[in-house]
C-alpha cells in the first residue's frame, strides 16, 4: 500500500553569515568610522549584511539614520530591494508534490534548486501527496478516487520497471548505472504529478519576498501557499524585520494566505 501525506516540511539549513574582521579591514581601509560606529544592526548578520551594502553605494558609514528597524524600513518602503539580494537562506522541502516544484522552479531569479532525481532514485515505495481540496479520509468519496488512481499508477510503475528491465539492453550502456537511470527514465512517465518529492532551495530575501507574495496570495495554488505560509513563518522568526511587514490572514476556508505591507521590493 501507498503512503499518502497531506502535510509538507520545511527545514531552514543555510542561513547567512558575516566575516566581521573583513568588515573591520574595509572600514579602516576606507578610513570610516570602524565598527560599533558605522554599523546599526548590531550582530544580526541579515540586517548587517543588507545595512552594509546599501551604506557603501553613498559611503554612508556611520552617517545617516542611526536606528536599524528605520534604516530597513526605508529601503522596503522605498523598493530599494537590490541591497537584499545578498542575503540567502536555503531551505528543504519535503512532503510536497511534483506539482508544487513544477510551480516552484518557475521562480528563477535569485533562486537555486536542487530536486531528488526520478531518473536515479527508484520510485517503487514512492510516497504521494493528496490535494489539500481532497480531505485524504478513507471515508472521503474523492479520497478513494484518488487513492485508486495513485495505486494503479504505482503498481504500473514497477510493471514497467520490471518490463523495461529485459527490454532495454544492458549491452548499449558502457557503465551499469546508465541503463538503471535508463529504465527509470522510461518508467516514470506514468507517474502522477501527486507523487512526493524532495528540493533543496536556497534564495536570496528579495526572491523569497517575492514568492511569498506572489504565492501566499488568495488566488495562489492551496499546496504552495502552504509552503509559502510555512517559508514565511519561519524567515519571520529568523528577520522580523525583514519579513515583518507580512500579515497573515485565515480564509473562511481554513487555509492562510500572507499579505505585504511592501509590495514588490
Amino acid at each position: 500500500m501507498s503512503t499518502f501525506l497531506t502535510e509538507p516540511k520545511i527545514y531552514l539549513v543555510s542561513r547567512p553569515s558575516v566575516d566581521w574582521e573583513q568588515i573591520a579591514a574595509f572600514l579602516s581601509d576606507e578610513d570610516v568610522p570602524p565598527i560599533p560606529e558605522s554599523i546599526r544592526s548590531g550582530d544580526e548578520e541579515s540586517l548587517a549584511i543588507a545595512e552594509v551594502a546599501a551604506r557603501m553605494c553613498y559611503m554612508s558609514y556611520g552617517r545617516g539614520r542611526r536606528d536599524i528597524a528605520d534604516f530597513i524600513n526605508n529601503l522596503l518602503s522605498s523598493k530599494d530591494g537590490s541591497v537584499f539580494e545578498h542575503i540567502n537562506y536555503g531551505f528543504i522541502f519535503t512532503g510536497v508534490s511534483r506539482s508544487l516544484t513544477h510551480e516552484l522552479v518557475r521562480h528563477r531569479a535569485g533562486f537555486a534548486y536542487s530536486q531528488r532525481s526520478q531518473r536515479y532514485v527508484d520510485e517503487a515505495d514512492a510516497k504521494f501527496v493528496v490535494p489539500p481540496a481532497i480531505s485524504g479520509k478513507s471515508d472521503d468519496p474523492t479520497s478513494k478516487v484518488l487513492e485508486k488512481a495513485l495505486e494503479n499508477a504505482s503498481k504500473a510503475y514497477e510493471d514497467l520497471v520490471v518490463v523495461l528491465e529485459d527490454s532495454i539492453s544492458r549491452d548499449q550502456f558502457e557503465v551499469r548505472t546508465d541503463h538503471r537511470k535508463a529504465v527509470r527514465q522510461a518508467a516514470r512517465s506514468v507517474l502522477p504529478n501527486a507523487t512526493e518529492t524532495k528540493i533543496f532551495v536556497t534564495g536570496n530575501v528579495r526572491a523569497w519576498r517575492h514568492f511569498i507574495e506572489m504565492r501566499g496570495a488568495v488566488f495562489a495554488d492551496w499546496e504552495i501557499r502552504k509552503v509559502a505560509i510555512l517559508v514565511l513563518e519561519q524567515l519571520q522568526k529568523e528577520s522580523d524585520l525583514l519579513f515583518g511587514d507580512f500579515s497573515i490572514d485565515e480564509l473562511p476556508d481554513g487555509t492562510k494566505t500572507a499579505t505585504p505591507k511592501y509590495s514588490k521590493v
